[in-house]
């Protein structure tokens, strides 16, 4: 089944970023998302329990029995969405060290140009990412907001982190062979269930202090070389 395929290929991330080649590359990226998720969790710490209690707040006299359930509910869910959304952020401002570990795997020969010359490239892919991410983020901020529609904003996270971080991580190789965005887009619809079932052991690790610091790096390594066999698919 295609959506357990990309479950393998996440623990295939795991083992190969284990090995010597990999590990001497992941020293910035797992530097920068220790800084980037840190502040992150500092500042949702915050939004989150604010948000809770406006929310408890306002409640109908008729929902306050609700109240000890949704409280803890609303503030999970903070953390939770919070420590994504920094994940991912961290994951863009490592891209062009995390797009250098794909390439490696994609490609071991010595590449043609060298870090500084790719450098503006890679943040112009990263910044058309964005704009594919963002909108789709907005609306479940949004929803988050919803009395009765924010009780399953979890679960609508959950969905569409998968997809996002599958798009994410796996652009990276199609970058590198200089395919265009809308091509990674067409080869994860294509195959939407290991885009999935990848993305949501990604989205999954990324809740997890400590081992969310390393899933970047991980997540790049296992994404290359599912591209790779979906690409040679296709050939």
């Amino acid at each position: 089944m295609a959506f357990f395929i990309g479950i393998q290929f996440f623990f295939r991330g795991i083992r190969l970023s284990l090995s010597s080649d990999i590990r001497r590359l992941m020293l910035i990226p797992v530097g920068l998302s220790f800084i980037i998720v840190s502040l992150g969790l500092w500042l949702v710490f915050g939004w989150a329990t604010a948000l809770a209690d406006e929310f408890v707040s306002s409640l109908p006299a008729w929902l306050a029995f609700i109240e000890w359930i949704l409280a803890p509910l609303l503030y999970l869910s903070g953390i939770l969405i919070g420590t994504w959304c920094f994940g991912l952020l961290a994951a863009i401002i490592g891209s062009p060290f995390l797009g250098e570990i794909a390439q490696r795997i994609d490609d071991p020969a010595p590449p043609s140009t060298s870090f500084w010359q790719d450098l503006g490239p890679t943040v112009q892919r990263e910044l058309r990412k964005i704009t594919y991410h963002a909108p789709r983020i907005a609306g479940l901020v949004v929803v988050g907001f919803i009395p009765v529609l924010a009780a399953f904003a979890p679960a609508l996270w959950l969905g569409f982190g998968a997809w996002i971080m599958a798009v994410q991580f796996c652009d990276f190789t199609c970058e590198h062979r200089g395919l265009d965005f809308q091509k990674t887009i067409a080869l994860l619809r294509a195959n939407r269930s290991a885009a999935i079932g990848f993305g949501l052991c990604v989205t999954l690790a990324l809740a997890v202090p400590l081992i969310n610091l390393l899933i970047p790096t991980i997540a790049v390594t296992g994404a290359t070389l599912m591209m790779k066999k979906l690409l040679q698919t296709q050939t």
